[in-house]
């Protein structure tokens, strides 16, 4: 039980290493990086759960759906983007190994989802004070979440090839990845909804609401 709970408090300890510096002191085996990846998106999940709990607050029924209902799109959103991901790192012929994206996929996704369940309390404060600004703060957070993921993501990928022949090819896969995985986001959330409050939002009608005329 000591080994396993000092093996979880390590993974934390590296990951926050990762999302505020960008490194770690110590090179990690690839064992040890398969096993901090997986550490990374599991914390991702549980952190986008405590954001979809505050952002039904409205709705104890929502929010006990939020629970599981935000995980799992962040997980079929990633899932359904990293194939073109790691397909576009092969005909880039890109300087960076396929788990080293993985990893650095998965690490920025701790990175962006801290940043929801940073504000998560905010969020849920809001829904239950102001008639206006519950829906457009729960919105910020998300957006604010993919900017950091986003650049948490290219630095990571830009630290790897430093210094390497053709290092900006491997940031095209960064570019389709986060294009796919925000493609994906919004059909699913679609498919999902309603997340946010229970009246909704327009992302609630996926790409057609969003981009109706």
């Amino acid at each position: 039980m000591t080994t396993t709970t000092t093996s979880r408090e390590s993974h934390l300890a590296q990951l926050m290493t990762l999302t505020c510096r960008g490194e770690l002191a110590t090179p990690l085996t690839p064992a040890a990086r398969l096993a901090l990846t997986i550490s990374a998106l599991v914390s991702a999940l549980l952190l986008s759960a405590l954001w979809g709990v505050a952002a039904g607050s409205s709705s104890a029924a929502l929010a006990a759906a939020n629970a599981y209902k935000v995980p799992m799109v962040i997980l079929l959103s990633a899932t359904a983007a990293l194939p073109a991901g790691l397909v576009a790192l092969r005909l880039t012929n890109g300087k960076l190994a396929a788990r080293d994206l993985v990893s650095a996929f998965a690490t920025s996704m701790f990175g962006g989802t801290l940043v929801l369940a940073t504000l998560a309390p905010l969020v849920a404060v809001y829904y239950h004070t102001s008639s206006k600004a519950g829906v457009p703060l729960a919105l910020g957070s998300v957006f604010v979440s993919l900017a950091t993921a986003t650049l948490l993501f290219g630095r990571a990928v830009k630290r790897k090839v430093a210094g390497e022949p053709g290092r900006t090819a491997s940031l095209v896969p960064v570019v389709i990845l986060v294009g796919l995985f925000s493609a994906a986001l919004m059909q699913f959330v679609a498919l999902a909804a309603p997340i946010i409050g229970e009246v909704g939002t327009r992302f609630d009608g996926g790409f057609d609401a969003v981009f109706a005329r």
